[in-house]
């Protein structure tokens, strides 16, 4: 091969070194820009993470808070049906003592009544009487002459 020859495959050869090192230069240069934004999203990452750490925090303090709630709302429970028991049970006392003071009521209305026909019954006899004491006094004065 000629000089020339060589030379302008040299001349080529360095053109297209000087092309792949602008290529190697820019893709330097996107790679520096992609660890750059690969940094960022790392960063991102981290931010999301301790945001999501949080959340679960608070999602735990919530869920204590919850069987908290939970729990008191079964003391609650037993203690609203302790309560009512005993309501319902000082009801029965009440309404059987009711049902004692209207008994012994209708037994003194009972023995009034019979009470008062038992008088009714002694005057109709106390006048039977004083019908037959009147009588023995008649005979009594007509036996001693008596007018």
């Amino acid at each position: 091969m000629s000089e020339t020859a060589v030379l302008a495959v040299l001349s080529r050869l360095e053109s297209g070194q000087g092309r792949i090192e602008l290529r190697l230069e820019q893709l330097g240069a996107g790679q520096a820009k992609l660890e750059a934004r690969l940094a960022a999203v790392e960063a991102g990452q981290g931010k999301l993470e301790a945001r999501l750490a949080a959340v679960e925090a608070g999602q735990a303090k919530l869920e204590a808070r919850l069987a908290a709630v939970e729990s008191s709302q079964t003391s609650l429970r037993i203690d609203i049906m302790g309560r009512m028991d005993r309501l319902e049970n000082s009801l029965t006392d009440i309404r059987s003592d009711i049902v004692v003071n209207i008994s012994a009521v209708n037994h003194i209305r009972t023995m009034h009544d019979n009470t008062r026909e038992e008088v009714r019954l002694i005057g109709d006899h106390v006048a039977r009487m004083f019908m037959q004491i009147k009588g023995i006094q008649t005979r009594l004065r007509e036996i001693n002459g008596e007018p």
